[in-house]
């Protein structure tokens, strides 16, 4: 049996689920693994448009799985902890 020292939320782990429910979201998940990207960055790395990366941002934001920092002049988005770095290396583990 699992143990925690934290009390799961069903609610929490659903928003999680269904921001890893997105193939877009997921290869945002992964790029994020190598280090701290902005959306331009991000939208060259998926090929798809600035709005669509911005949207599952929020939703990835929302969900706590990612946070933004205001760089200067730019936003940059990385995971918001190793345990989010883990659940990414989870998923491609077992998947691969």
């Amino acid at each position: 049996m699992y143990e925690s020292s934290r009390t799961a939320d069903p609610a929490a782990m659903l928003e999680v689920g269904r921001a890893l429910s997105c193939e877009n979201r997921l290869t945002v998940l992964v790029a994020l693994l190598e280090g701290p990207s902005t959306v331009g960055t991000l939208v060259r790395h998926t090929g798809t448009s600035q709005p669509n990366i911005s949207n599952h941002l929020a939703v990835l934001r929302t969900s706590g799985l990612v946070t933004a920092e205001k760089v200067g002049r730019t936003v940059q988005y990385h995971l918001t902890s190793p345990e989010v770095a883990s659940l990414v290396r989870a998923l491609i583990a077992v998947t691969s």
